[in-house]
């Protein structure tokens, strides 16, 4: 009797721990870092930068733009978590485009998107995963890929769902990022595989990024 009583509040506990890691991998990636530059460059213009204005105004603007950033980035992943249950059936595609609007006119990035699926013909599960997987692909693009082109492509076939994101940035070795901290893409595939579905990478340096997803058809 004390096991059955015991694993409802296990499950519970899992998933406020599972919860709380999410958090902490999108802070890192989003939020996080640029506070610790900022911190530096805070810093420098403390013990470096007194006796010469001009660098020290150039400085300031760039922890203040960086700030800036940080508290987006926030508000956004805060947006996102009080969204998700609500974001509505059929609006995949729309909410991809206006994201990626946004972020080509903030980097001037080329980006493009193709979507071949039904806007009521994904369940709102798979549309949320998606919605959030790419977006954070799209962001570590921005970030640190230094591409000038984003493709993006999501279709259907007899098995289940697929989604492709490519650009043509410095790439990586994706070996090199297994057990490290690069949350974003250890987010990426968690929520993928909350849908049993799996994320491969095939990257090398000066080669950019192709990113492929795969989604079964969910069962009823």
């Amino acid at each position: 009797m004390k096991s059955k009583k015991a694993q409802p509040q296990d499950a519970i506990a899992a998933a406020i721990i599972d919860e709380r890691l999410r958090l902490s991998r999108e802070l890192h990636d989003r939020a996080l870092q640029l506070l610790t530059s900022a911190r530096m460059r805070l810093d420098s213009c403390h013990h470096h930068l007194q006796h010469d204005p001009a660098v020290l105004d150039k400085e300031i603007l760039i922890i203040e733009n960086s700030l800036d950033r940080a508290i987006t980035e926030i508000r956004n992943i805060l947006a996102e978590n009080q969204s998700g249950e609500l974001m509505q059936a059929g609006s995949l595609e729309r909410r991809l485009k206006e994201e990626l609007s946004i972020f080509s006119a903030r980097s001037g990035f080329q980006i493009d998107l193709h979507c071949a699926i039904d806007a009521h013909d994904i369940p709102i599960a798979v549309e949320k995963e998606l919605y959030f997987t790419l977006r954070e692909g799209v962001l570590n693009a921005v970030r640190h890929a230094r591409a000038s082109e984003i493709h993006i492509s999501l279709g259907r076939g007899p098995t289940g769902y697929h989604a492709q994101l490519s650009d043509n940035g410095v790439g990586f070795i994706p070996a090199a990022t297994e057990g490290g901290n690069h949350y974003g893409l250890k987010g990426m595939k968690e929520r993928v595989a909350t849908l049993g579905g799996t994320l491969d990478i095939d990257s090398a340096p000066g080669a950019g990024t192709k990113i492929t997803i795969s989604i079964p058809y969910q069962s009823n």
